[in-house]
């Protein structure tokens, strides 16, 4: 029976609270309209700063890091061509390490020779990369190729002999165009220089301007002959996994399987954006913060004057047998509900926002056309909405409310009965 009337009591005050916020719906209403405002922007702002960032991260793994690279431990130092490995010994390990039970991720893997040196036409000359693939397996860990126009050639699965695919950007540059021929110039591991002509056969246009004017594909059957290299010689093995989680797993792993090569992954390959990744979050969250903490002396001054306008009415609850811890929980509700309304309402919006452009993108072009490129960041963002923001956004709004009840309810716990019910 205690219990029953314990909750009953509790159920007054919680109706109590609610009835209060709508005694005054025009003060109630602009208050809930600046949170349900400032927790839209806060939601929008953060759902499209981690799809800014996942994007261009995803893009950039997809394109042109993968998840984990192996390299000769020498090869990092200048590219130097003499820096190779035999891939029979590093296949043999990551097979092995493929039918580990212990390890539980699907990996994918290509070889390839990168070569640095000039690539010329008639107009132009430019330093670039020369990475000599197998186009099968580039095509399993790399999306270059879905990056080629059905009117702009193939990636390197014609029987075209010495092909190469170039980006637009560097098409542009040569002043060349799809089967127009250009040279590509080497240096081999005797230190000679090799010129190899080449016909463009494909030509891509990825989202990272950087990489596009750097790197070019040919096969490796074309230039490996003339590279002096020994039989099944590569600089370079990518590993695709199925996610950014599985390469914070598999990675250590095969650190720890090739302790005398180089094995970085791609936060290593790319620092900065590894960093601008890891800030996401957080990041964002502090922004929501700021949003959150200027609400909070809005609603500060809203729940205050309701406690100034109603000493009366307070004063006559304590009169009649009030507790101040009722009094207290009764402000800290209606402060609660205040937030929590205005910010269901505020991430609805958020949501109904972002929800149409999670699958068609925001297009950042028009006012920077392509100057995001030019960093290596997507000018395409697609937001990101998921479970874990609105718990972190509902757990920040929780702690707002409470935050800015403390004072209007510690101002009623002042008033004393007798003084509060004079008062005119």
């Amino acid at each position: 029976m205690k219990n029953i009337l314990v909750l009953c009591r509790q159920a007054h005050v919680i109706n109590l609270a609610w009835k209060n916020i709508w005694r005054n719906k025009v003060r109630s209403g602009v208050i809930l309209g600046a949170i349900a405002i400032g927790l839209f922007s806060g939601t929008f702002l953060l759902s499209f700063m981690q799809g800014w960032i996942l994007g261009t991260v995803d893009s950039d793994i997809q394109t042109q890091y993968s998840h984990v690279q192996i390299h000769n431990a020498d090869f990092l130092a200048n590219y130097d061509v003499n820096a190779h490995f035999i891939r029979n010994e590093v296949e043999e390990k990551i097979a092995q390490f493929g039918k580990d039970a212990a390890c539980h991720v699907s990996t994918k893997t290509a070889y390839c020779l990168n070569l640095s040196g000039m690539l010329a036409s008639s107009h132009n000359a430019i330093g670039i990369t020369a990475k000599g693939v197998l186009p099968d397996e580039e095509m399993l860990v790399t999306d270059v190729w879905r990056h080629i126009p059905d009117t702009m050639g193939v990636f390197l699965t014609d029987d075209t002999r010495m092909a190469i695919v170039i980006s637009s950007r560097l098409a542009e540059k040569l002043r060349v165009r799809l089967r127009s021929r250009i040279v590509f110039t080497f240096q081999d591991v005797h230190g000679d220089m090799q010129s190899l002509a080449f016909r463009v056969s494909g030509i891509f246009n990825t989202t990272n301007a950087m990489f596009d004017e750097a790197t070019v594909f040919v096969h490796y059957s074309d230039v490996f002959r003339y590279t002096g290299l020994p039989e099944g010689a590569f600089h370079e093995a990518a590993i695709l996994l199925p996610d950014i989680e599985a390469s914070d797993i598999v990675y250590p792993q095969l650190k720890n399987l090739f302790p005398e090569m180089s094995v970085r992954d791609w936060k290593e390959l790319n620092p900065a954006l590894s960093m601008y990744f890891a800030m996401t979050n957080f990041m964002g969250l502090i922004i929501l913060g700021i949003f959150l903490f200027a609400l909070s002396f809005g609603i500060i001054n809203t729940m205050l004057m309701a406690v100034l306008e109603r000493t009366r009415e307070l004063g006559m609850l304590g009169a009649i047998g009030m507790s101040k811890r009722k009094i207290f929980s009764m402000i800290m509700l209606e402060t609660v509900f205040l937030t929590l309304i205005g910010s269901i309402a505020g991430i609805v919006l958020a949501a109904a926002v972002v929800l149409p452009t999670i699958q068609s993108g925001i297009d950042l072009s028009f006012f920077m056309e392509d100057q995001f490129e030019d960093f290596g960041f997507a000018s395409i963002v697609y937001p990101i909405l998921n479970i874990k923001m609105f718990v972190e956004i509902i757990v920040l709004v929780i702690v707002a409310g409470i935050l800015s009840a403390i004072y209007p309810a510690r101002k009623a716990l002042k008033l004393k009965p007798l003084e509060a019910i004079r008062q005119v």
